[in-house]
């Protein structure tokens, strides 16, 4: 009762209507895990990591100053303003470079973010391979792009366009829809390490990715998930695979 107690406390009026008029999320929602800081939701997910490594790792990434300036000079180039980090950047990176994927997948890049802060921790790993799938946001994409502060891409930019050159050599784009494009790409990686949505955030999309990959991802495989609170998708599937799930904020991960 104390947790459910908690979580009613942290509704905003704002989410309440949102919550409101899709009944649906109200058992995702309640089910939830709490919210966990970076490292903490890191060391839940691998238990055999020590709190030191994981400190190190963080401190390796808040630490990159080379990163760092490349990503804000391509921004203010192209947007005319700073990029903006979301607490999971961090996390992200702490996961990819403690799991050493060979292979990891990605579906929805937009500027390229994320992308660079895995292909960061890739060249920091020396080893593994990031695959990105995006529909261009050419025009602004409902259920993905809409909320974004800037909703489509800068005139004549292909997705990852933020990407430092320097760790380009490690990534391979691939244009079109998730639906059509996975179940070929499947075919010629049949075993992935890692798998992270970012693309369309309805609960078809989401719960589609999350079934789609989950067959491929190797035994203690990562499945992560942007924007989990935007549909039931989840919630539905975890409780199918009676599995848990870590939390930052909106943000999911487990383990296979």
């Amino acid at each position: 009762m104390k947790r459910y107690m908690g979580k009613i406390a942290e509704l905003t009026p704002e989410k309440i209507w949102r919550t409101v008029t899709n009944p649906w999320k109200i058992p995702a929602r309640l089910s939830a895990p709490p919210s966990l800081s970076n490292t903490h939701a890191v060391l839940t997910l691998f238990p055999d990591l020590k709190e030191s490594e994981a400190k190190t790792f963080r401190k390796e990434f808040k630490s990159d100053k080379k990163f760092f300036s490349e990503l804000s000079k391509n921004m203010m180039e192209k947007r005319h303003q700073d990029a903006v980090w979301g607490g999971w950047y961090e996390f992200m990176f702490m996961v990819v470079r403690f799991s050493k994927p060979s292979i990891m997948f990605e579906t929805g890049v937009f500027d390229g973010q994320s992308s660079a802060v895995i292909l960061r921790a890739l060249k920091k790993n020396g080893k593994g391979k990031l695959i990105s799938i995006d529909l261009p946001a050419v025009d602004t994409i409902e259920e993905s792009t809409h909320r974004m502060r800037d909703t489509t891409l800068p005139p004549k930019c292909q997705p990852g366009w933020v990407i430092p050159d320097y760790l380009r050599d490690r990534h391979e784009l691939v244009l079109g829809d998730s639906k059509e494009l996975l179940p070929k790409l499947f075919e010629k990686y049949p075993e992935i390490d890692i798998f992270f949505h970012d693309s369309l955030h309805t609960y078809e999309h989401q719960y589609f990715e999350y079934t789609a990959a989950w067959p491929h991802l190797k035994e203690n495989g990562l499945l992560l998930s942007d924007d989990i609170f935007r549909s039931a998708a989840l919630y539905k599937f975890c409780k199918e695979k009676n599995r848990n799930y870590v939390r930052i904020v909106s943000f999911g991960a487990l383990r296979k």
